[in-house]
């Protein structure tokens, strides 16, 4: 099911794997507004809780925003609190292809300690995460 589909992202819920996927498009460069990036982030996290996933894929092949310095933190805690109010069990990363967006990444997931049994990884590409969260063989 589509949750929202625009310019910048694609959000997916796959109710049938309780999987939660979000795919950043490469017109996410074009994102220069701060509070238009926290408008998406906060949306996220809504249909985070919302749809409580088990599992949650944030494609960021495509992404070419990288997360400012300021606002990294608040975008850590906000998707943590929504996967720990979604009782997530899962997280994968799909790295950016673009290597200031993969840092900005993980600058952003360092910012808070991953509590309550989620599991967080990052991954080249969607089947290992799908092979990881048991989902594909």
């Amino acid at each position: 099911m589509i949750l929202r589909d625009d310019r910048y992202i694609t959000i997916t819920m796959d109710e049938d794997k309780s999987l939660f996927r979000t795919c950043w498009k490469e017109a996410s460069s074009n994102i220069t507004d701060t509070e238009e990036l926290k408008s998406i982030i906060t949306d996220i996290c809504q249909k985070l809780v919302i749809s409580h996933p088990r599992n949650y894929i944030a494609n960021q092949k495509a992404k070419e925003v990288a997360y400012p310095v300021d606002i990294q933190r608040w975008v850590a805690e906000q998707l943590y609190a929504a996967s720990c109010a979604a009782s997530i069990k899962y997280v994968a990363t799909i790295e950016s292809s673009n290597i200031s967006v993969s840092m900005s990444n993980d600058q952003m997931i360092g910012e808070v300690e991953i509590k309550n049994g989620i599991k967080v990884a990052t991954f080249s590409d969607e089947l290992a995460a799908l092979k990881w969260m048991n989902i594909e063989k």
